[in-house]
């Protein structure tokens, strides 16, 4: 028995390709699935093309597994390709070095022609230099999350969500167990070996082993559209930094994101600032940017790997992972960490993890998951005359009633209050049709989580139609529905100052 520590991409990875060479797994997670950073990203199937300069190894890593993934989870990937775009304003040495890198990396780039470029993609700012195409791609996160926890389960793992481990257990130097505290008291789980893949927790949980890891965690915040604008992810062509990327998923379009460096796992509030910064960022390749409708912003802790401790800035942190075995360093025997990397190289990782716990217990079956196909199952069909619950993304009834999971799990596979309402109209529909499948949970407790989740993106970019937006929440959810107390627009701190322009906010 294995059992790892954490339920987001790299945990659920992991432990899928040890379920699949035949190993038990138990993967434990104080949350959900997602809930940390392979949920909080901006759906970034790289090509490799980004690192190719900075982090050669990374590069080459992500581009071998974005091609992979387009073969064995197409249901969970959209096939956009992307484009870099060099303004006039950055430097073209970069340019150079960046072919030159592209080259060494394998990664296959098209010129493009500037004119054309911007003729197609007419947001895009006049001073457009040179642009090339490359293989990114978008990444729908939340279902690749639901579909390796699925194959997880139908090879006899098992998943303890919201249980927060307490205590590993070792017996003359080896790992014999793990403690974990849960909704109906602490479990224990026998084990041979464990995996600490807790992403920015995995600190944290290397200290149980007794054995302290050197995290480099870094926040970054993203800001997100109501708009498809482009077709394509669109780069800047220039060294890595703030503010650089558009990415279209499904119906809107991310703009990213930051670096800040900080310590704790958990991305502190949002600040207006921060997003009116990121803002005028985004305005040097997309001008207009302040006619697009805003919905939210949200924020992603990365779990970076600073094994040298040489780093000044979270930039200059490799993008590369590493797997560790602390028996050889002064852990017991079996602990294991997986830290870094990106969620495109999410199954290497696993892959790379996997060979050495095999290893360790002594197993010699081969990694199969470059192979194995992973499979998105529809929730359920529905009729045609059958309402909405969610107009906005569309969700019925009977496609929400097929999921066995929690309001958040609700949210998560079909995104129901994530569309240009927030939740307005429809929250209150489906925790009464959840509460009445699962009496026993505290529908009201997942109702604020919900509402307290959506209005923390929404508060800090409160303007124009957004501003609109919440004005018209606030009424509904506390004049209407009578949730409980107010926090009325003109105490809350979001709305100061929080205009694309810094003039305050127009209702």
């Amino acid at each position: 028995m294995v059992v790892v520590i954490g339920a987001g991409a790299t945990g659920l990875g992991v432990a899928r390709d040890l379920a699949l060479r035949g190993v038990k797994v138990t993967v434990v997670d104080q949350w959900e699935p997602g809930f940390g950073t392979s949920g909080r990203f901006h759906g970034l199937l790289h090509s490799g093309a980004r690192y190719v300069v900075t982090d050669p190894t990374a590069a080459e890593d992500c581009y071998r597994e974005n091609t992979l993934l387009r073969a064995v989870a197409p249901d969970a990937i959209e096939q956009t390709g992307g484009i870099f775009v060099r303004s006039e304003d950055d430097d073209p040495g970069f340019e150079q070095a960046w072919l030159k890198g592209c080259d060494r990396a394998g990664i296959p780039v098209t010129a493009l022609d500037p004119r054309a470029v911007r003729q197609r993609y007419p947001d895009l700012t006049t001073r457009v230099a040179s642009a090339y195409w490359v293989p990114d791609g978008v990444l729908e996160g939340f279902h690749l999350l639901q579909m390796l926890a699925k194959d997880v389960l139908a090879h006899d793992g098992t998943l303890l969500s919201k249980h927060r481990v307490t205590a590993i257990q070792t017996v003359n130097g080896r790992v014999t167990s793990v403690s974990a505290q849960g909704p109906n008291g602490e479990v224990e789980v026998g084990c041979d070996a464990v995996v600490n893949a807790a992403g920015p927790w995995a600190g944290a949980v290397a200290d149980l082993f007794e054995d302290p890891i050197p995290m480099h965690l870094s926040y970054g915040l993203m800001i997100l559209f109501a708009h498809r604008k482009f077709p394509v992810v669109v780069n800047r062509l220039k060294s890595p930094g703030d503010g650089d990327i558009f990415v279209p998923h499904q119906h809107v379009t991310i703009l990213g994101t930051t670096d800040v460096a900080q310590d704790s796992p958990i991305a502190p509030d949002i600040q207006a600032s921060e997003v009116l910064r990121l803002m005028d960022l985004g305005r040097e390749l997309v001008p207009g940017l302040d006619s697009w409708r805003v919905l939210r912003a949200f924020t992603g802790v990365r779990p970076l790997y600073d094994g040298q401790g040489h780093a000044a800035t979270s930039r200059e942190v490799s993008r590369d992972f590493k797997v560790i075995d602390h028996q050889r360093r002064k852990g017991p025997a079996g602990s294991f960490s997986v830290v870094g990397g990106k969620w495109t190289t999410f199954r290497l990782m696993a892959e790379r993890t996997a060979d050495i716990v095999t290893q360790y217990l002594g197993i010699s079956a081969p990694c199969v998951t470059a192979q194995v196909p992973l499979t998105l199952h529809p929730v359920t069909s529905f009729s045609a005359s059958e309402p909405y619950l969610c107009e906005c993304e569309k969700v019925s009834a009977s496609q929400l009633t097929a999921i066995d999971g929690s309001l958040s799990e609700w949210r998560t596979a079909t995104w129901f209050a994530m569309g240009p309402c927030q939740g307005t109209f429809c929250a209150h529909r489906v925790t009464a049709l959840h509460h009445a499948l699962f009496p026993s949970e505290d529908s009201g407790a997942a109702l604020q989580d919900l509402r307290a989740e959506r209005t923390k993106g929404m508060l800090p970019v409160l303007w124009g139609a957004n501003a609109r937006e919440y004005a018209l929440q606030q009424a509904v959810r506390f004049q209407t529905l009578a949730e409980g107390d107010p926090q009325w627009a003109g105490n809350s701190p979001g709305l100061k100052n929080s205009s694309p322009s810094s003039e305050g906010v127009t209702l």
